[in-house]
């Protein structure tokens, strides 16, 4: 039985009081994009124990509805990134997420969810090195522009521009240099002179 206390705790913490009509808030930017070590200590101190229980399959039952699945999914693939931040392990789950997230869109779980939701839901999509989930990812993310009210348009527009960036970095390189030396893989060298310019994944 999915235990729905634990589902609800992930997800007020991550969207919190996001609606449909409302663009997220700066602060909520900072959550889910920031290199802030006091927003990864909390989220360590309070979902490490979640992480552990995916990765040992505890929670395989949580695959089998959308809003359990998506707080799967953002343990995997995002908790996974602020608690070991600059560590390979960062990376460890994200197969797993991308399998939950792919399998979910086969049966369309994803459209039970809201638009902002869906826009982490897709992120293992986006967090792929194969160029087949990018373009998946594209057309997700323009799917959500397509649905988004015009009041919300812009942030749904941005999220496409993000997916076309991880895109195009994929298509050129075949992965994201960005993750070379974490992950101990060496750089060419022109991964090397993109790496002084780029941002990083």
């Amino acid at each position: 039985m999915v235990n729905t206390e634990r589902v609800q705790s992930i997800l007020e913490f991550w969207f919190g009081r996001v609606e449909e009509t409302v663009i997220p808030s700066e602060n909520r930017a900072r959550i889910w994009f920031g290199d802030n070590k006091q927003v990864d200590s909390e989220i360590k101190s309070r979902f490490d124990k979640d992480l552990e229980s995916a990765v040992r399959g505890d929670y395989l039952h949580w695959e089998k509805n959308s809003r359990s699945q998506l707080a799967l999914i953002i343990t995997l693939d995002q908790f996974s990134r602020h608690i070991h931040r600059g560590k390979s392990y960062a990376y460890a789950q994200d197969d797993y997420a991308l399998s939950i997230c792919t399998r979910g869109m086969e049966h369309e779980l994803d459209h039970y969810l809201s638009l902002i939701e869906r826009v982490f839901y897709y992120f293992p999509l986006l967090h792929s090195e194969h160029l087949a989930y990018q373009e998946s990812s594209i057309r997700a993310y323009e799917i959500l522009v397509e649905l988004a009210l015009p009041e919300t348009k812009v942030i749904y527009e941005s999220f496409f521009k993000f997916a076309n960036h991880h895109y195009s970095i994929v298509r050129r390189f075949g992965r994201f240099p960005q993750r070379n030396a974490v992950l101990g893989r060496g750089s060419t060298k022109e991964e090397l002179d993109y790496l002084k310019e780029s941002e990083q994944y």
